[in-house]
């Protein structure tokens, strides 16, 4: 099983939620993947590059593949992909990056996880988004629901987004990450109502309790 997480925004917890879903599998006995194809904004550790997010899901999966495999793409900015790419000269497109998962992919494994960066419609470049990324990928869309002020409007367009190009939805989950957010429970409420014909995996409190229900690791 493949499937590839996705949510609201930047910075509402995709790399949180992959970490839990690994971590519940590696409990079963699968082996598992966790990649990141493209990430903005790096740090340096151990005289290396590397991004945060990445590294929690390598060190997280039961396969432990290089960084360089994980997080093949790594930017140092914290900007759009597309941006720091075309400065850089590197060739950033979906035919590379859906090449580089196919090939990790003939890694002997159970389960992968596919982190995205960013919302569906980040650029990659000056004529594709994550959103072609995801078409021709094909894998099952885990959505990720910051809760906060604006989540409302950024979920029903995303969900709609992928419906309308057709991308399996697998499920979707609620992080919340503002603890301050007004009628947190109403936003929750509503959310259930708009997005009752998708499966609801589960809800994840400000404290990071780890709630989800039993069909969010299948």
């Amino acid at each position: 099983m493949k499937v590839f997480i996705t949510g609201t925004d930047t910075d509402i917890g995709k790399t949180y939620i992959s970490c839990l879903m690994l971590k519940n599998w590696n409990s079963r006995g699968f082996k598992t993947i966790g990649l990141k194809p493209i990430s903005s904004g790096c740090e340096g550790i151990d005289k290396h590059y590397i991004n945060r997010d990445a590294h929690l899901l390598q060190h997280t999966a039961s396969i432990r593949l290089t960084y360089e495999q994980v997080n093949p793409y790594c930017f140092i900015p914290p900007v759009s992909p597309h941006i720091v790419a075309e400065k850089e000269r590197v060739k950033l497109t979906v035919q590379e990056i859906c090449s580089h998962i196919q090939k990790i992919s003939q890694i002997t494994h159970n389960r992968m996880i596919v982190e995205g960066v960013g919302g569906l419609m980040v650029p990659l470049n000056k004529e594709e988004l994550q959103l072609d990324l995801m078409k021709a990928l094909n894998f099952p869309v885990v959505f990720v629901i910051g809760l906060k002020l604006g989540c409302l409007n950024h979920a029903l367009l995303s969900i709609a987004v992928l419906k309308a190009h057709q991308i399996p939805i697998k499920g979707w989950v609620i992080n919340h990450i503002d603890p301050y957010m007004a009628c947190a429970h109403e936003n929750i409420t509503t959310l259930k109502y708009y997005l009752k014909n998708i499966p609801y995996l589960g809800y994840v409190p400000f404290e990071g309790v780890e709630l989800f229900k039993d069909n969010v690791s299948p």
